[in-house]
């Protein structure tokens, strides 16, 4: 995360209204009534909010070479949907990204093959498949579809969606790479059915011997020969990139509806930007810098990295992610540790590392203790509630091509 004296010097203009909105918030509470016959307008927590550089969601940016039609959407869902796409016919990419529970799974680390139940419910090993060993818990846990088209968007002057940082530790670039990796990990999709190397061919020969597929590709792609891993990756990139959400209370507020926010989210919005910091790291339009960052985060013990899960370049940083939809998308962080937004503030505000492999030396320079009295925090805590909007896509297919239960084993 960037210090303040970093941000200063990245964009002074903003840093300044930061120090003109915090002024006027402690005149504001110092001074008394009959001193106060003629306050300036930065007196109200609207005119305190006006100060801030805070900046609404542009339209979705699309791939020149994969532009959005409906007919491709709705290849997507389909394949999203279709248990064909795991290795073992069991998992399908909404196993773990249900719009029931906010395009994630609700549980700290996916539970991927030979799993049964949904979310919360969803019991490892006990899906009745014959495998080598046991399947291992994924390592990380599920982040949101839910506006993952906007990923690496950190100003509304744009972004390029063909290098949208994907994954915990955006090893990789664009929701048509990212859609490619799940079906090639064993834990995730792929089980013991083939080698990491062979599944997305492996998956394509399936989606071949299935004449609507087949059918459906040629609508959308053309050509004689319209299945292939390409055009699977456009598709599902399509679909994702179609899960959005852009009118929680925090974008009413934004377009001008200044009742859209209560008072303690207003005074959120105001300590986000602050006291608390928060917007070092979580601003912009998506509140999220997409970079990477040691914060201390406790180990997972039921993940297979445990007892280090090294992160990026091995130095236990992870991306900041989006505090959209934060309230329907938990549990907190890349291994799902923090239970409630409001641990993850206390955690922040605690600012210590709370993992034996990461000393203090090695945190962000901006993870230092806070501050915040609890009543500060409640109002952090309501301030990202204001960023829910439970307004998007949550189609069911009725039924697969492949015709397997839509979802896979998630009954």
């Amino acid at each position: 995360m960037e210090s303040i004296a970093t941000q200063k010097w990245k964009n002074p203009f903003r840093f300044s209204l930061l120090l003109i909105a915090t002024s006027a918030l402690l005149f504001a509470s110092s001074c008394k009534k009959d001193e106060c016959e003629d306050p300036p307008v930065t007196d109200s927590l609207d005119g305190m909010i006006s100060l801030l550089d805070l900046q609404s969601l542009p339209p979705v940016s699309y791939p020149l070479n994969n532009p959005i039609t409906t007919e491709k959407v709705e290849l997507g869902r389909l394949l999203f949907w279709d248990p064909i796409v795991g290795g073992e016919k069991d998992m399908a990419c909404v196993t773990c990204h249900h719009p029931g529970l906010g395009y994630g799974d609700g549980i700290d680390l996916a539970i991927g093959v030979n799993g049964t139940g949904l979310g919360p419910d969803r019991t490892e090993n006990t899906g009745g498949l014959v495998l080598s060993m046991p399947i291992a818990r994924v390592p990380r846990n599920a982040p949101t579809i839910i506006n993952s088209a906007y990923n690496g968007l950190t100003s509304n002057n744009g972004y390029d969606p063909l290098q949208s940082p994907m994954f915990w530790d955006s090893r990789f670039k664009s929701l048509e790479t990212q859609c490619q990796k799940p079906p090639t990990s064993r834990s995730e999709m792929a089980g013991d059915a083939y080698a990491a190397d062979d599944a997305m061919d492996s998956i394509v020969l399936r989606l071949a011997a299935i004449p609507e597929y087949v059918q459906l590709f040629t609508d959308v792609f053309g050509g004689t020969n319209p299945v292939t891993v390409e055009n699977y990756a456009k598709a599902v990139a399509t679909f994702e990139r179609s899960i959005v959400s852009t009118n929680s209370p925090y974008d009413q507020y934004l377009a001008g509806d200044l009742t859209a926010l209560t008072s303690d989210q207003k005074n959120g919005l105001i300590l986000f930007n602050g006291k608390a910091r928060c917007s070092n790291c979580h601003y912009g339009p998506m509140l999220s810098d997409y970079d990477l960052h040691t914060l201390g985060i406790p180990e997972n013990p039921e993940s297979p990295h445990f007892p280090a899960d090294s992160g990026a370049y091995k130095e236990f940083k992870f991306r900041t992610p989006t505090l959209r939809n934060a309230t329907i998308t938990g549990p907190y962080m890349h291994n799902g540790m923090l239970e409630s937004i409001q641990d993850v503030v206390e955690f922040m505000n605690a600012g210590v590392s709370e993992n034996p492999n990461i000393t203090a030396d090695m945190l962000e320079t901006d993870m230092t203790p806070l501050g915040l009295t609890q009543k500060e925090i409640e109002q952090i805590v309501a301030f990202i509630e204001s960023l829910t909007d439970e307004n998007f896509d949550q189609i069911v297919p009725s039924s697969v091509p492949s015709g397997l239960p839509v979802g896979g084993s998630i009954q």
